[in-house]
């Protein structure tokens, strides 16, 4: 070998020693060094024991608290805000307000090095109930499109928190994402979430079920006109004027209802009608929940659920001879 060729073989060989002892002190003797994560969220264990004894949780100081861990700085780069673990378990929490200790914890190999506070506030009254219809929803609500589901196992779900939380409750909702759904139909398994009216998340409440099975495709939503079908009043055999019981009765409903299903489906659709109401029978005014007549494959969207027909029934004034 040649003089220029042992200088750059020593070259190589003392470039392979210095990396290997650098990694041998990195992993061997590496410092230790305190990093800090923000907005760690706090995990709640025991509601269910809460509920069990008529509690619930109506409100906390913090959601989420800042937690340094002291590390090996080699291992910064690998360790992230999700690795780090804070609980407060409320099981024991009496009525009123109650101090929680947290149970902080970071990945193998780190400590807690400070947290901005070992413990929160958490307020707990008495709690209620209620019951809520399932909705299954896109979470990224694309503009015209709705999921259509069967074989759900529940339609209907049982909510318990504090009182003043479930009295927030508008629906609960199965959320599931667009890109999930398409022609075809396919299965879920879904857990539930309590909405408000904003169509915000209300925390710190017990759903039973807690998750749903179900299969849903893409439906295309569509509004289409409503005919309303009622019994006509009898006429009469000798004339043409209409048999009068002594009331006159009148109705409203919506013109518009709106559809879902597949888009082949619902392009040939331009009309619902509902089932035979019957309103001679009606001696008082109500609202009747409609019925429809729907072609298979059409669906009613959510937002056309729980139409009624306001019927207005007046007695008519007896005529006075003098």
């Amino acid at each position: 070998m040649s003089e220029r060729g042992r200088k750059f073989l020593n070259i190589i060989i003392a470039i392979v020693v210095a990396i290997g002892g650098w990694i041998y002190v990195v992993y061997n003797n590496d410092p230790m060094t305190e990093v800090r994560y923000k907005d760690i969220p706090i995990s709640f264990v025991g509601e269910h024991d809460l509920a069990n004894r008529g509690l619930g949780i109506s409100q906390i100081s913090t959601e989420t608290i800042d937690v340094t861990l002291n590390q090996k700085r080699i291992e910064t780069s690998q360790i992230t805000a999700d690795d780090i673990t804070v609980i407060a378990d409320v099981s024991d929490a009496a009525e009123g307000e109650n101090g929680i200790s947290l149970q902080i914890s970071g990945p193998s190999g780190t400590q807690v090095a400070e947290a901005e506070r070992r413990a929160i506030s958490v307020d707990v009254e008495e709690s209620d109930t209620v019951e809520k219809q399932i909705f299954v929803e896109y979470r990224d609500d694309p503009e015209g499109l709705e999921p259509v589901t069967s074989n759900m196992t529940s339609t209907r779900a049982t909510v318990m928190g504090a009182a003043s939380e479930v009295e927030r409750v508008d629906k609960v909702v199965a959320l599931i994402s667009h890109s999930d759904t398409s022609n075809r139909v396919w299965n879920f398994t879904t857990g539930l979430t309590a909405l408000d009216e904003d169509g915000d998340k209300i925390d710190h409440l017990v759903i039973y079920p807690d998750e749903i099975n179900f299969k849903a495709y893409t439906g295309v939503k569509k509004t289409v006109q409503l005919n309303v079908v009622t019994e006509e009043k009898k006429s009469s055999e000798d004339t043409d004027e209409e048999e009068s019981d002594g009331y006159t009765r009148t109705y409203s409903a919506p013109d518009t209802i709106v559809i879902k299903g597949s888009e082949d489906v619902v392009s040939k659709i331009d009309s619902i009608s509902t089932e035979l109401i019957d309103i001679n029978n009606m001696y008082e005014s109500q609202e009747v929940e409609l019925t429809y007549d729907l072609p298979e494959g059409v669906h009613l969207a959510y937002e056309s659920e729980g139409l009624v027909m306001k019927v207005k029934v007046t007695k008519n004034e007896s005529e006075t001879v003098h």
